[in-house]
């Protein structure tokens, strides 16, 4: 049903695309629901890549309107799944993981997540070019949607740990990841 309902949404007509959105507002009343949309975006790998990044993107858009009213356990698999799935083959997919921790991260859960950037650093030294890409694509878009977050005792100054290894990358091999690191840096919220 639910990938019914996500290739339906892709349809041009508006009358499906209204009777999709109202399908999935009252998919929203069950948390198990954004099991479901972290699963198809992340293991349903047969699945075309357009339905499993909408899956995604929908997840996306429930957790800005409701994360803190999802179970933990729900919050729990979806924050573990993105960080098993940041390196997936596909750049949309990559993409969207990316996005998505950065809703969660976003959504005041950096200090609820205390894992995820030492993971997201470790996984930057992957020899898997995909989890290296992955990796920085989701710290990128922290530095950019919470910056000021970064440089807080809250967190312990995680720029202090962030900068020099960023620093690291800058000789790549990869022109895309030099060019990340560079954008990175340029988000970063830098003490006056």
């Amino acid at each position: 049903m639910v990938l019914q309902l996500l290739k339906e949404s892709q349809s041009p007509d508006t009358a499906t695309q209204r009777a999709v959105q109202q399908k999935l507002e009252e998919l929203n009343k069950y948390p198990d629901f954004n099991n479901y949309l972290i699963f198809v975006l992340t293991k349903l790998k047969t699945e075309d890549e357009p339905t499993r990044s909408l899956s995604g993107l929908i997840l996306k858009n429930n957790v800005k309107a409701h994360f803190e009213k999802f179970p933990k356990e729900v919050g729990d698999f979806i924050k573990a799944e993105c960080l098993s799935s940041v390196g997936d083959s596909s750049p949309l997919i990559r993409a969207t993981v990316g996005i998505l921790i950065t809703t969660i991260a976003s959504k005041g859960e950096l200090t609820k997540w205390p894992e995820l950037l030492p993971q997201l650093c470790q996984l930057l030294d992957s020899e898997d070019y995909n989890v290296c890409e992955g990796s920085f694509g989701a710290l990128q878009k922290i530095c950019e949607d919470s910056a000021e977050m970064l440089d807080t005792d809250a967190l312990n100054r995680p720029l202090n740990v962030l900068v020099p290894k960023f620093l690291q990358f800058f000789r790549h091999s990869s022109p895309r990841i030099r060019g990340t690191v560079a954008h990175a840096f340029a988000l970063m919220h830098w003490p006056a």
